[in-house]
């Protein structure tokens, strides 16, 4: 009986859901993995409110991205990423490499079919841990025109590494981009004056209502 129990309780941690979307025209497919789980790893395998959000704030034409080259932090499950290269942006999306072949399968699945790219320019999916090995981006003296982080602002011991991170990544002209739902505030404070300390805030602004807020800022 016990063996049955473990086998249930595994079966329902590992499972995976699918969510259907409809952007730029066309039907988009997300699986979640691991939804059964509640470690750091598992909830970087699942959509997150923001992550909807700032996919339909995209698709509203508010950024022009055609041609552009992006670059996301924390990707998860790829939405953000995916509706961007969808708009014709030029995307690197990235997450830890526990989490990348969630990753990788949305994408893959929502912007190849067969052998050929629905979008302008094919997404690159690629690990990045915060902090670490930097040196890997950008390559070849890549400019990114937006450095893009949506609902990363949760793991207040990453938060130097976050910063250190968007600093490598960016240069005078990329617009940095930083959107996080307001879940505990003395947390979300502490980022938004680090932000402030590192970078010039270009404007401040609300979406979702006011549950999300969104940064947008530039290098000193």
């Amino acid at each position: 009986m016990s063996t049955a129990k473990e086998r249930a309780r595994e079966l329902m941690r590992t499972r995976r859901r699918m969510r259907p979307y409809h952007f730029v025209g066309r039907e988009i497919v997300i699986w979640e993995r691991d939804v059964g789980e509640n470690t750091e790893e598992a909830i970087g395998k699942r959509i997150w409110p923001g992550g909807e959000a700032f996919a339909e704030y995209l698709e509203s034409g508010v950024l022009s991205l055609e041609d552009k080259k992006v670059i996301e932090l924390g990707a998860g499950t790829g939405l953000v990423g995916i509706v961007a290269s969808l708009l014709g942006a030029d995307v690197t999306i990235t997450d830890l490499p526990d989490i990348l072949p969630c990753t990788a399968e949305n994408v893959t699945s929502n912007t190849m079919e067969g052998d050929s790219c629905v979008c302008k320019h094919r997404p690159k999916v690629r690990p990045l841990t915060w902090g670490k090995n930097l040196a890997a981006f950008p390559m070849n003296g890549v400019h990114y025109d937006y450095v893009i982080g949506i609902e990363v602002v949760y793991i207040e011991d990453v938060f130097d590494d976050l910063i250190a991170t968007i600093k490598h990544l960016s240069d005078k002209d990329t617009r940095i981009l930083i959107g996080y739902q307001i879940r505990v505030k003395d947390r979300d404070s502490k980022f938004v004056n680090l932000f402030r300390e590192h970078f010039r805030v270009l404007k401040e602004q609300s979406i979702m209502g006011n549950r999300m807020k969104l940064l947008e800022g530039k290098t000193r």
